[in-house]
This record gives structure tokens, sequence and C-alpha cells, in this order.
């Protein structure tokens, strides 16, 4: 009799809590953008008769009452710490690696799907027309491989093959000759380094540094050295994207900036202001720490330097190449770079338009595989 009672009260309770939540749920408002995930929320989808029938309905609507739920940060938690009790080493699609990293998991079916192979080929088009307009030497691709990838001696035992290896032999072969920047191997000597956040999806301006010396090299110019720049922390708290989807403590990261003299002056969305500096300090007391680096994601980012060389260099990017861009200040007079997800002029015409001298492609391998923009590369 008192195990019946205990098992009605357990329900009624949980029953109660339920409850308490769907109307929590119905008169809280929608959040659009998660400042602590740095992503946009799902919002709530329009009811259609199609849309349910193929199912898409559901699944927006589920995805909607995942990321709207109440206290969503502090559910993260609990599950996490749940999920670490039972010793899972992967959570929310994040290896808990050695050495206090986190990585998140590339499923090999995804870099390969046909999203991807539609990228490649707009890749390859888009790479070859201008190679042929710009001469050759002057058009470059790096696509860079992520944490999973070079530091797969910290991944969990037994973590699936991702394939990055594999793609980014195949986007090379694809390519025209000499327009592949082959960071990986690269990034492959230094990967006892810090060239990677162990809290963040990005790399870190080390990283990147590795990555402007094969660029150097293979412009057939003299070799940078590390010690010619300035390392200075901007911050010693970062805790970035990967943190934000498990949400349980962890050292933070540092922020190094590479300083090297030489006089900037940086717009953003052709907008009359004009910034002496490509670090945005403010950005450093957000969550979104990365963005002190050319003040974050914007459709156009333009910095023009002291170089006076005539040469003018569009970068084509994600927000990987944000720590990178400083090092080309002492090459080109002017770097501009064009955001995809955010541009929507012809790039054709930007080219033509801003006389173009030399162009380089830089994305994160995973996140270019599934980026739904890149077919503006051609429009």
């Amino acid at each position: 009799m008192k195990e019946g009672k205990s098992d009605k009260i357990l329900c009624i309770l949980f029953c109660g809590c339920m409850s308490i939540f769907f109307i929590i749920s119905l008169i809280k408002p929608q959040t659009g953008f998660s400042e602590f995930e740095n992503r946009y929320l799902s919002q709530k989808p329009k009811f259609s008769v199609k849309e349910v029938f193929s199912g898409k309905y559901m699944e927006q609507y589920e995805a909607y009452i995942t990321d709207q739920f109440p206290f969503r940060n502090h559910w993260i938690t609990c599950k996490t710490l749940a999920e670490r009790a039972l010793l899972k080493s992967e959570i929310n699609g994040i290896y808990f690696a050695k050495d206090q990293y986190y990585m998140e998991r590339q499923k090999k079916s995804q870099l390969f799907a046909e999203q991807s192979e539609r990228n490649q080929e707009t890749l390859v088009s888009f790479i070859k027309q201008q190679q042929e307009e710009l001469g050759a030497g002057h058009v470059s691709v790096m696509l860079v491989p992520t944490a999973a990838c070079v530091l797969k001696d910290k991944l969990p035992l037994l973590a699936p093959e991702d394939g990055q290896e594999e793609l980014l032999s195949k986007i090379e072969a694809m390519l025209p000759k000499d327009t592949w920047i082959d960071v990986y191997k690269e990034l492959l000597l230094h990967k006892e380094e810090e060239i990677f956040y162990r809290t963040d999806h990005h790399w870190t301006t080390l990283g990147a540094f590795y990555a402007y010396k094969v660029w150097k090299e293979k412009q057939g110019q003299k070799m940078p050295l590390r010690e010619n720049y300035k390392e200075v922390c901007l911050s010693d708290s970062f805790t970035g994207t990967l943190y934000a989807k498990v949400n349980v403590p962890m050292k933070p990261d540092q922020i190094i900036a590479f300083i090297k003299t030489g006089e900037v002056k940086v717009r953003l969305d052709m907008s009359e202001e004009w910034k002496d500096s490509l670090y945005f300090e403010e950005r450093l007391s957000t969550r979104d720490q990365y963005a002190v680096f050319c003040d974050g994601n914007h459709a156009v980012t333009e910095i023009e330097t002291s170089a006076n060389n005539g040469k003018n260099l569009l970068i084509i990017k994600d927000s990987y190449a944000h720590c990178l861009a400083p090092f080309f200040t002492a090459d080109f007079e002017k770097i501009t770079m064009l955001d995809l997800r955010y541009y929507n002029g012809s790039i054709k015409s930007y080219i033509e338009e801003y006389q173009i001298t030399d162009i380089l492609v830089v994305y994160n391998l995973a996140g270019f595989t599934i980026d739904r923009y890149i077919n503006k590369l051609i429009k």
C-alpha cells in the first residue's frame, strides 16, 4: 500500500513539474540568439499540412522545443554530469579528450554527403576560373582540419575515423596545380603545441601562424619568424563554443595575439567609420571573446595597411580567417574578407570593381562541407 502511494506521489510530482515547464514554455518569449552558445536558436515553425506529412514539421518543432526549453543551460550541465558519471566520453557530439581538450565529433557520412560534393565542385570551378583571370600563384585554398583530426592521439579509445585526411587529399587532387595550401602536414608537426583551443572549435593564433608560414613558403617568400612578433595575451578567461555544448567547469583558454608593427585601418560592412586596430578589445567583455579578432562575423571586413605595394588580397572565409588575416598585413596593401553567409553581392563583380590581385579561400574543413552558401562563389 505504501509502495503504491509512493508511486502515485512520484507520478503527481513528475506531472506537476512537466506542467510547470509546459506553462513556462508557453508564456516565455522565444530567445532568438543564445549568447552563451554563440548561435541562433530554433524558432517555432509555421504549421503546414505539407510539412506535417513530410515529417519536417515535427523535426523542426522538436528542435524548437529543445532550443527554447526553460533553463536550458542548467539542464545541459545536469545532463553532462549524469552522462560523465556513466563514464561516457562523448556527450552532445563533443569528445572529452586527453589533456582537458573538448573536441567536436565529425561524422564521415556528413563530410562526404551531397552538400559537401556540391561545395567541392563549386570551389574547384571558382578556383579554376580565377586562376585563369589572375594568373598562377595568385589564387590559393586553405581548408583547415579540426582538432579531432590533427590531435587524434588525444581522442578517446575507439573513437571512429572521421575521414578528414581522405577528404583533404580528394580536394587537393581536384584543384588546379599550386593552388592548395597544405596546412595539415604543418599542423601535425606542431601537434604538441597549443594550436587549437581546448574549449572552442577554432584554431589558435599560433595554429594560424604556422598556416601563414606554409602560404609564405608556397609563394617562394622569406619565411616569417615567430620571434619577430610580440605575443600579447588578450584574455585568460576564454571558454568557447564546445564548452557551451557541455557546460561543465573547465580551465579557460588564453587568447593570444601576434602583433607586428605597422599601421592599419579597419572598416566593417562598408560603414563610414574606420578603426585603427585589428583587435576589438571591447569584445573581451562579451561571451564571444574570439570576436576580439576583427570584430567577428561581418559580410565585408576591409583592412588597409602601410605596405604600399599595390597588392590587394581577397579572403573568402569563415571565422577561421579572423586570427589569420593580421599576418597578411605585411604582404598586401589592402585585405578584404567576405563572408558568404552574409554577403549577397556578386563575387566576380567585387573582384573586378575592387581590382583584386590575389585570392585566398579559408575555411574550417568540417564547416566547409555543410556550408549552404558556397554556391555564391559562382553566382
